[in-house]
């Protein structure tokens, strides 16, 4: 989980100048494709069958990584599977689980899979690093706090001030080792962002909002109220991260990401 949904990264805003040392040269942009899924309730046990077959495929196929999260906080048919795609140019050509298993085992792979589906919906998501906290940790995440925020159109701009002088400072005073932001970009709401905060144990959460612990009850409410007419609602689910079903390379072969299903 650790990079997978770290994977998921900030769109360069914009080619360096004549000026700028080649050093220094713009980060390259780094997609996601998040697959969410509802499944029918009786078909929990194949679903989760398929999706070690599915993992299986990607591997083979030698993509990066995948993680299957599961919402145990939220709508609780829920499933998100992740992978990294290196180039939008890679889902011109075959998908993973065809260059693992052939166009026609590929094929009867992804409609037995469908038989156990009430919805599915995929999205590109960039992240926002400038307003993130990473940090390599041996210890597991097996859970994250996902907060969806949407973002008033027309403040874009004022959002980001409002995470990289207020709200992400108040997250580093809390300590918090790891805090992803990021946008979606294609297949859906282009003004939503979400951050994702992981957690060794559900019991963090007794501990109260991270914001009343780093700024005191008047400061969190004082924090909260200047997102006032920039962020309109905000969605808050966990989810788990299911090691079983996921994997991830030592050795990444970045040209092959593909598509996630």
């Amino acid at each position: 989980m650790k990079t997978t949904i770290a994977s998921a990264a900030m769109l360069a805003a914009a080619l360096a100048s004549a000026q700028t040392p080649p050093a220094q040269t713009e980060p390259t942009p780094k997609w996601s494709l998040v697959t969410i899924t509802t499944i029918k309730p009786e078909m929990r046990t194949q679903y989760e069958d398929w999706q070690k077959q599915m993992s299986a495929a990607y591997k083979k196929a030698e993509v990066p990584s995948r993680a299957v999260l599961q919402t145990v906080m939220g709508n609780l048919f829920e499933y998100v599977s992740i992978a990294p795609l290196a180039h939008f140019a890679d889902m011109d050509g075959a998908t993973p689980v065809e260059r693992a298993l052939g166009k026609e085992q590929g094929a009867a792979m992804m409609l037995k899979g469908a038989a156990y589906l009430t919805s599915a919906r995929r999205m590109a998501s960039l992240a926002m690093d400038d307003l993130s906290i990473r940090t390599e940790t041996p210890e597991p995440a097996p859970y994250a706090m996902v907060t969806t925020m949407h973002v008033v159109p027309g403040k874009s701009s004022e959002f980001v001030a409002w995470m990289k002088n207020e709200y992400l400072p108040a997250m580093k005073k809390a300590e918090l080792k790891n805090f992803w932001v990021s946008q979606t970009v294609f297949g859906g709401d282009p003004n939503e962002r979400v951050t994702v905060r992981l957690m060794k144990t559900m019991g963090e959460i007794d501990a109260g909002p991270l914001t009343t612990k780093a700024l005191g009850a008047e400061g969190a409410r004082k924090l909260m109220s200047d997102s006032a007419g920039i962020v309109d609602s905000v969605q808050f689910r966990i989810v788990h991260y299911r090691p079983e079903l996921s994997y991830e390379l030592s050795s990444p072969a970045p040209r092959k990401a593909g598509p996630a299903n």
